[in-house]
């Protein structure tokens, strides 16, 4: 009798007892690599079948109720066809681990994998008390005929404790039919939406949390947002505050568009950065700040774009340091023809070290410092507030509460005879170092090292889409403003050009 060769899973079996123990051992290793994760499942909405085991693109799964029938193990990636469609909730159960998480993404060429919520309540795309994420380049959309409790990504934990390493990144996410306004069931109704949903027998937040890359656009009411549905209240530093925060969080590189309200909310933050990001027609239904934060302290925004704001009436800045911001950082960014202009203040009576540096208004109307709610101290230094001759904007507003602010370096180039400043009683301000060029209001601040001497900009009024444009905001060799700053220390060690 020959010899019986056997290919298992492409590996040749020679006959014997050395074969069986080898076969033995392989089948035991196939089956505790399965157990402990590391396994890559295939789904494919056109040639799948939910019969198959999912583990080879010849055999991959169907449907998204197979999918989410299943408990995956760290280590796991889900693969979905690029090109396919799928109607309704991928709701995948499991969680990954440090160092093994469990990643969606798509295999493949073509298009992006489409999984369309079809107007379902909640989120397309739903984690809840789970861990070690990395959700990648899928296209996910949830519209409806009538506005609704509706998300597109939605990351949520209940009593969980801390939630580690969620990851989002290149997705694609449009046309949310949310709910328009102010209103709480409006505020959870969003592209991205990441809340702690209950806290109060477990305290529970999240750490390591990157959003990177994606765009999302066509959304109701937000675009992204981090919270908690229990309390935002609680001041930053407090032990509530520390039970409640957002560790390790990087929002960077998204393009965010078409926006009933605001693109960005970060709240609970503790340090953090969000940068790299362009939005624009933002607030098209009601009013919104591109950017805000609450409730968070040293959180860093930079390198950020916002244009076209539209907002109908106040809250339609490029920037919000809102309630309960101490020590956040605002600086490097472009602002540019929105309602209103780079920054307000709608803070809290104890928020201190505030920073706006660094950043470039060119043409925004409205109020383009607004100077709302109490505080207790801010820096604004190093910034260029470019105005066109057509435009009627008050530069700089400032309630009646108390403020307390220093002013330092920063270039007005004032082309409008109509622009104006709104400075009240209650304020403690300090002017000094900058350049007021052009149009010289009465209700221009005093400043006794000011410069009114033209600051020679390369090319005044220039820039349009893009930071990259804004070579023009250069100095050039001779500038009169070139040496007469105030030395500030602890100023960041650059400008705006690095």
């Amino acid at each position: 009798m020959g010899e019986i060769h056997v290919k298992f899973r492409g590996v040749v079996l020679w006959p014997g007892i050395a074969s069986l123990v080898f076969m033995a051992s392989l089948i035991l290793f196939i089956s505790v690599s399965e157990a402990k994760g590391m396994t890559t499942y295939y789904v494919d909405s056109a040639a799948g079948d939910d019969g198959n085991d999912g583990l080879h693109p010849n055999r991959a799964w169907r449907t998204l109720e197979r999918v989410n029938e299943w408990e995956f193990r760290p280590g796991d990636r889900i693969l979905f066809k690029s090109g396919g469609y799928w109607t309704g909730v991928l709701k995948p159960k499991g969680s990954g681990a440090a160092g093994n998480p469990i990643i969606v993404d798509r295999y493949g060429e073509g298009s992006k994998p489409i999984i369309d919520g079809a107007g379902t309540r909640g989120g397309v795309v739903v984690l809840h008390n789970q861990e070690y994420w990395e959700l990648n380049n899928l296209e996910i959309m949830n519209d409806a005929p009538a506005p609704g409790d509706r998300r597109g990504i939605e990351i949520t934990a209940s009593n969980y404790g801390v939630v580690h390493h969620i990851h989002i990144k290149n997705m694609t996410i449009h046309d949310v039919k949310g709910i328009i306004g102010h209103e709480m069931d409006a505020k959870r109704t969003a592209g991205i939406y990441i809340a702690t949903l209950d806290d109060r027998k477990v305290p529970t937040r999240f750490d390591d949390i990157l959003i990177d890359g994606n765009t999302i656009y066509n959304i109701e009411n937000q675009g992204i947002v981090t919270t908690n549905e229990i309390s935002v209240n609680d001041y930053p530093g407090t032990e509530d505050w520390h039970k409640r925060k957002f560790t390790n969080v990087a929002i960077r590189n998204n393009t965010i568009y078409n926006i009933s309200k605001n693109a960005m909310i970060v709240r609970l933050t503790e340090g953090g950065v969000v940068e790299y990001n362009v939005a624009f027609n933002t607030a098209t239904a009601v009013t919104g700040n591109t950017f805000f934060s609450r409730s968070a302290r040293g959180t860093v925004f930079q390198y950020n774009e916002g244009y076209l704001n539209q907002s109908s009436g106040r809250d339609g800045s490029m920037y919000d340091a809102d309630l309960q911001s101490p020590e956040t950082i605002w600086q490097y960014s472009y602002s540019h023809d929105n309602a209103h202009g780079l920054m307000w203040f709608c803070t809290d009576e104890k928020d201190t070290d505030i920073v706006v540096r660094y950043n470039i208004s060119r043409n925004d109307r409205g109020i383009l410092l607004g100077v709302n709610y109490a505080f207790t101290s801010a820096s604004i230094y190093n910034n260029v507030f470019y105005i066109d001759a057509k435009l009627s904007p008050t530069i700089i507003e400032e309630s009646n509460r108390k403020h307390s602010y220093s002013f330092y370096n920063n270039i007005i180039y004032n082309n409008s005879p109509s622009a104006t400043y709104k400075l009240n009683n209650n304020t403690v301000r300090t002017f000094e170092n900058n350049v007021f060029f052009g149009y010289h209001p009465e209700s221009e601040p005093e400043d006794p090292f000011k410069l009114t001497s033209d600051p020679m900009l390369v090319a005044p009024g220039s820039g349009g889409i893009g930071i990259d444009t804004l070579y023009g905001y250069k100095l050039l060799k001779g500038s009169p403003a070139i040496g007469s700053g105030r030395l500030i220390p602890d100023n960041g060690g650059k400008d705006f050009w690095n």
